[in-house]
């Protein structure tokens, strides 16, 4: 299965790593239909990626800098 070019850099999936709730996300679009995430195309196309941005094109109501753990921040 053909993995995103962009999970290094992208700060979501280093969440999704840590949250088992969050392995979904992860699993369907970092590590599968990678083309379908919107995180992915705006970065494709050189655009700003807010950190807040979900993979389906929703925003997170709470920043992502609040979900990290304290250590990681």
């Amino acid at each position: 299965m053909a993995r995103c070019s962009r999970i290094a850099s992208c700060p979501l999936f280093a969440q999704f790593a840590m949250k088992s709730s969050l392995r979904v996300w992860q699993g369907y679009y970092c590590e599968g239909d990678f083309a379908r995430c919107e995180r992915f195309k705006l970065a494709s196309a050189g655009a700003a990626v807010p950190v807040n941005l979900l993979p389906n094109g929703k925003s997170l109501a709470v920043p992502l800098e609040q979900l990290e753990p304290k250590h990681m921040q």
